[in-house]
């Protein structure tokens, strides 16, 4: 079901600042040997979430009820705490199975597998289904160290820049138009534990 909170127009013009997660207004993963806290890492408040398995099908979204996205900027960091794969953000996001989501593989960075989109519309996170390299970009990615990331998203276009490059790392210019808008956060897939903070929402 969809959630309530995101019927209606794009809250246009607003800068929507997440630093600080309060839980209450949160949707958080925490079922089935998932869990989201509050916790230091590197220095640094952020929200850990963490999984006590192993599943290539799995993906989860942590996101703030009631922001209501189309287009705009998204800005947050992001570290993988043991340099696994399978990181990054969601965005028209419409419940926890349906949403776009841009993420990132750190143990592959430098190569086209570094930076990967692909819009979620099934129980199963099925990525296999989105590894032609128009989905793909390269990026080079620390390991476990945070790094930052700026998204533009308008109308079908993506585009995706790394630690403040000047030039983007990725532009995708075929969003998927079933999903249109819907709120924004963090993205969870196949890795152990993974840190995240400072997001941040600009809606145009």
């Amino acid at each position: 079901m969809l959630i309530s909170t995101i019927v209606g127009a794009q809250q246009k013009g607003k800068t929507h600042n997440y630093s600080s997660i309060e839980t209450a207004k949160w949707v958080l993963p925490n079922s089935d040997g998932v869990t989201s806290t509050i916790q230091t890492y590197k220095g640094s408040k952020a929200l850990i979430i963490k999984k006590s398995f192993n599943n290539y099908k799995f993906g989860a979204v942590a996101y703030p009820k009631g922001l209501n996205f189309t287009d705009g900027e998204i800005e947050l960091d992001m570290a993988s705490s043991n340099g696994q794969e399978y990181i990054g953000f969601a965005f028209r996001i419409q419940d926890a199975h349906h949403y776009q989501t841009l993420y990132f593989r750190p143990a592959s960075t430098g190569t086209i597998n570094a930076i990967q989109y692909m819009p979620e519309k099934k129980m199963d996170f099925n990525w296999w289904d989105y590894e032609a390299e128009k989905y793909q970009a390269k990026a080079t990615l620390p390991t476990t160290n945070w790094f930052h990331v700026k998204a533009v998203v308008k109308g079908r276009e993506l585009r995706v820049y790394v630690d403040h490059q000047p030039t983007p790392a990725m532009v995708y210019k075929d969003l998927d138009p079933d999903l249109k808008q819907g709120s924004v956060g963090y993205w969870f897939g196949n890795s152990l534990s993974c840190a995240y903070k400072n997001l941040t929402v600009k809606t145009y």
